[in-house]
């Protein structure tokens, strides 16, 4: 065997020509190392796995591939639910989707553990004889895109059969008539008395949905009382500072009302009787001149006494309203006030004609209601010494020039009400921007309001129970329910210059306490 010619078997290191054994060793040790290397950065590299971007999302909901124990158990007390899905799953706003009925003192707690969900309940709060409902709404939701596993439901009776009863209804607020869709029904055990609804949490509750319907399901069959509530803060108390509140006028049981019934509720805020100060208290005590223990400063001197609202920047422009009073705004308090230097007049065709004005006077304000005349320039003066403030100051004199607008700067409505409501004691009402227009008993199927501002105006009637002209709210500690509000949701848009017809017919939500109206008789007649 020659010396650097000799060959191994092929699973041996081949000494090349001119390289000795040892260095051929070398060579082979180093691709061993370099080859582990590489293998393991590949390795590194596909231990990360990133998803590639772009692509559709995956937006299918988690699917519900196991659970237990079954659902609709009879003689059992639940103390763990377990949810198996097809794909990872977290617990998302739990306080906003969890619903219990009937309530517990503790909640159950709900946690997610990858592919699952496990639901604790603490099975010696659970009564005998009852069905329990948990409800996680759309609370569970899948890892990735968020896409809930909606609307899940799980119930279970400690007793040998399922409650079944119901109570169904429709919420209304009572200011306005309209149904509410934001309200809590809450139901309390007849024993409880009616306090319960401000001392502690219902047993079983429900919420409103679209247009103000809601059902609360699986009741037995026994006496509660039962109340709906706005409910601001969550919590299923009655905070009378806060929330509106309704109720019904007697006991309600399910079994003994069929369950095609519908309970109608009318929220309302309850009173709150302040608290009135003691006779001696010196506090609040006013001093003569209207301010309490202050003094006069110079700065009191400098302020201005009045202010008169009208616009005199231009006297050929109709700026000042023929529906409206004008009005003297007192920015300081006045002690005398002498009608008799007041003047109004107007022009008529060259000729000054004193204004009939009835003048009245309140705590900041002095209003002048004349009978106006149309598109005429008025003057309106303030004669020296017409009136003093508390500290026996005269309050300086002055004239005003303005012109009036005219009847066709406004529109007129002209409101036909079905006679079933027309009875001399039931309100009309009219609203604009928030402001009473009009409110008066109807004594008559039609009403017609002139000099009406263009814009946007609203309607409603009032059931005037009491007959006192204006509406009342309800008392739940006196057991008196709010005046009915009918609205008419129809938005009316008043023109200058137009006449508007409107037949009045109650909304659709409201409920069939009346007559029902007959539209054949009502004209759509618009001028």
């Amino acid at each position: 065997m020659a010396g650097n010619d000799f060959t191994a078997c092929g699973k041996c290191a081949t000494f090349e020509p001119g390289m000795s054994a040892l260095q051929s060793l070398f060579v082979k040790s180093l691709q061993v190392l370099l080859a582990g290397i590489i293998a393991a950065l590949l390795l590194q590299g596909c231990a990360n796995i990133v998803p590639p971007e772009g692509g559709k999302k995956d937006e299918t909901p988690p699917v519900l591939t196991q659970i237990t124990p079954a659902d609709s158990l009879l003689n059992s007390r639940v103390r763990k639910i377990t949810l198996h899905f097809n794909k990872f799953v977290e617990v998302h706003d739990l306080d906003q989707n969890m619903q219990l009925s009937p309530l517990l003192s503790i909640k159950p707690t709900v946690i997610s553990y990858g592919k699952r969900v496990e639901i604790k309940i603490a099975d010696t709060l659970l009564k005998d004889s009852t069905t329990y409902i948990i409800s996680l709404g759309n609370a569970i939701v899948d890892n990735r895109e968020n896409t809930p596993f909606g609307n899940f439901k799980y119930t279970f009776s400690t007793g040998s059969y399922f409650d079944s009863l119901q109570l169904q209804g429709q919420v209304f607020d009572a200011a306005t008539g309209m149904p509410d869709s934001g309200a809590t029904i809450v139901l309390y055990p007849e024993a409880d008395g009616d306090s319960a609804i401000v001392r502690k949490k219902p047993t079983y509750v429900g919420r409103t949905g679209k247009s103000g319907f809601f059902t609360v399901s699986s009741l037995p069959n026994k006496p509660f009382r039962v109340y709906a509530l706005e409910d601001k803060d969550n919590n299923y108390y009655f905070n009378p500072e806060e929330d509106k509140v309704a109720f019904l006028d007697q006991i309600f049981t399910p079994g003994s009302v069929n369950d095609t019934a519908r309970m109608v509720f009318y929220l309302f805020k309850q009173p709150i009787i302040d608290s009135l100060p003691e006779a001696n208290d010196t506090t609040i005590a006013a001093a003569p001149s209207g301010r309490i223990g202050s003094k006069r400063t110079d700065a009191d001197k400098n302020k201005p006494a009045y202010r008169v609202n009208v616009d005199t920047s231009n006297q050929s422009l109709r700026t000042m309203p023929i529906n409206e009073p004008l009005e003297i705004t007192l920015l300081k308090p006045v002690s005398t006030l002498d009608q008799n230097k007041i003047y109004l007049s107007y022009d008529e065709n060259g000729v000054e004609v004193e204004a009939v004005t009835q003048i009245t006077r309140d705590t900041n304000r002095i209003l002048l209601q004349p009978e106006w005349q149309q598109d005429r320039l008025y003057t309106l003066r303030l004669v020296k010494g017409w009136a003093k403030d508390t500290s026996g100051a005269e309050l300086l004199p002055e004239k005003y020039f303005f012109r009036t607008k005219r009847n066709d700067d406004y529109g007129i409505m002209r409101i036909r009400v079905m006679k079933e409501y027309v009875n001399g004691y039931n309100l009309l009402g009219v609203y604009s921007n928030n402001d009473t227009i009009y409110m008066q008993p109807l004594k008559d199927s039609t009403v017609t309001l002139n000099l009406l501002n263009p814009g946007e105006y609203t309607m409603n009637l009032i059931i005037d129970e009491n007959h006192n002209g204006k509406w009342d709210t309800g008392d739940l500690f006196e057991k008196l329910q709010p005046e009915r509000v009918i609205p008419f949701t129809t938005t009316t848009q008043v023109r200058s210059g137009w006449e508007h017809e409107v037949d009045f017919i109650p909304s659709k939500f409201d409920p069939p306490q009346l007559p029902a109206a007959d539209s054949s008789t009502l004209s759509d007649e618009r001028k």
